[in-house]
C-alpha cells in the first residue's frame, strides 16, 4: 500500500492527472489492507479532481468497509451509488452479502437478495456460496442445503467453495457423517476437488465431535491427496487431541508440524498452556518439550499404517493409533483447549473473497 501511494504522489508531483483506473486501483489496495479510511481519502480526492467513480470503484470502496467489519458504511456507499447515477452490479450485491455473512446477519442478507432481484440480477455461484457460508455461521444446516437445491435447479454446479461451506455448516451442527458424505461426493467428481480449507473444515468438525482419531485419518487422507496442511489445519487437529486428553496424538501433530516447517500458532500454545496449568503432568511435559525443541522419537503421523487411519474405519475410542511400541503408553485426561476457530473462519472468508482488482 505504501509503494502504491508513493507512485500516486510521484504522478501528482509530475503534474499528471490520476485516472479512474488509478483511483480504483488505490482504493482496492487500501481495501485489501483493511484500511477503509485510506480508501475514503482516495475516493474524496477523486471527486475533488472531477474524476467520476464507476461501479467498480464503488465496489472496491464497499469491499474496504466490508473487510473492516463496517457493514453500515458499506450500505451507505450503495445508497450513494444511486444518488450519483451509478447502477449497482452483481459484485456490489455479492460484496454486501459477504459483509452480511461476516456479521452473521441473515435478515439483512435476505433483504440484499430481494434488492438484487429487483435490480434484475440473478444470484451467481458465488452468491449461493456466500449464503451457505452464512447459514453455517448461524447453524442453519437445512437452510444451507436448500440453497444448494436452488443452485441445482438453476443448473449451477457447486464448486469447492460451496462444498467447503457445507462441510463447515455440518461440522458446526454436529452432523459429522453428513460432512464426510460431502467429502466423498467431492472426491467422486472430476470437476471439483477438496482443498486445504475443505480438509481443515472436516478436521475441525471431527474435533468438535470429539473424534480426534478420525481427524488424524482425514489428515492422512489429505496428505495422500497431495494437499499440504497449513498451521490452521494442524491447530484444529492439535486442539481436538488436547480436548480429548490424547497427549501422544497431540505430540505427533507437533512432530509433524516440525517436520514440514510449520510452527504452532498462538492458539496452540495457549491451549497447551491451559492444560499444563490445570495440573496435568503429561501436558506439562509436552509443553516443556515444545518449548525446548525436544519433540523427537515416536511414530510420525505420516508413517502410520494407512489402514489404521481410514476415515470410514477410524479406531474406536480407547484403541491405539500410535503405531508399534506405543500401545502401553496410554496417557489420557480432561483437556479444556482454547480453540482457534477464528483462524478457520478467516480461511473460509478468504475462500469467498471477491476479485475486485
Amino acid at each position: 500500500l505504501d509503494a502504491a501511494h508513493s507512485v500516486y504522489e510521484a504522478l501528482v508531483d509530475e503534474g499528471l492527472q490520476p485516472t479512474q483506473v488509478t483511483y480504483g486501483t488505490l482504493i482496492a489496495r487500501a481495501g485489501s489492507h483493511r484500511q477503509p479510511k485510506v480508501a475514503v481519502s482516495y475516493y474524496r480526492d477523486m471527486l475533488r479532481r472531477g474524476v467520476r467513480p464507476d461501479a467498480q470503484t464503488h465496489n472496491s470502496l464497499i469491499n474496504a468497509f466490508v473487510k473492516a467489519g463496517e457493514l453500515g458504511k458499506a450500505l451507505q456507499i450503495v445508497s450513494s451509488m444511486g444518488q450519483r447515477g451509478v447502477k449497482p452490479t452483481l459484485i456490489t450485491y455479492n460484496t454486501l452479502l459477504d459483509g452480511c455473512a461476516r456479521a452473521g446477519n441473515l435478515t439483512l442478507a435476505r433483504q440484499t437478495l430481494v434488492d438484487m432481484r429487483r435490480a434484475g440480477l440473478q444470484p451467481s455461484e458465488r452468491t449461493y456460496a456466500i449464503m451457505i457460508h452464512l447459514c453455517a455461521r448461524r447453524g442453519r444446516v437445512d437452510a444451507a442445503f436448500e440453497w444448494v437445491r436452488q443452485m441445482e435447479e438453476r443448473q449451477i454446479t457447486p464448486n469447492a467453495v460451496t462444498y467447503t461451506a457445507l462441510i463447515n455448516c455440518c461440522g458446526k451442527a454436529g452432523q459429522l457423517e453428513r460432512a464426510f458424505s460431502l467429502l466423498a461426493e467431492m472426491q467422486s467428481r472430476s470437476d471439483t476437488k477438496p482443498n486445504v480449507v475443505t480438509y481443515t473444515s472436516l478436521i475441525d468438525a471431527c474435533a468438535k465431535a470429539r473424534q480426534p482419531r478420525r481427524a488424524v485419518a482425514v489428515l492422512r487422507q489429505m496428505i495422500e491427496a497431495g494437499v499440504a496442511p497449513n498451521d490452521i489445519t494442524c491447530h484444529a487437529l492439535f486442539s481436538g487431541c488436547l480436548q480429548q486428553g490424547e497427549v501422544l496424538l497431540a505430540r505427533e501433530v507437533l512432530q509433524y508440524m516440525t517436520s514440514v516447517g510449520l510452527r504452532p500458532t498462538a492458539h496452540s500454545f495457549t491451549a497447551l498452556l491451559a492444560d499444563a496449568a490445570s495440573g496435568s503432568a503429561a501436558f506439562a511435559c509436552l509443553l516443556r518439550q515444545l518449548m525446548t525443541g525436544q519433540l523427537t522419537g515416536g511414530t510420525p503421523l505420516t508413517d502410520m499404517p494407512t489402514e489404521q487411519h481410514s476415515a470410514a474405519n477410524a479406531p474406536a475410542d480407547g484403541a491405539t493409533v500410535l503405531g508399534p511400541g506405543s500401545a502401553d503408553a496410554d496417557v489420557s485426561g480432561a483437556a479444556a483447549a482454547v480453540r482457534g476457530v477464528t483462524d478457520l473462519e478467516r480461511d473460509l472468508d478468504a475462500d469467498l473473497e471477491l476479485d475486485l482488482e
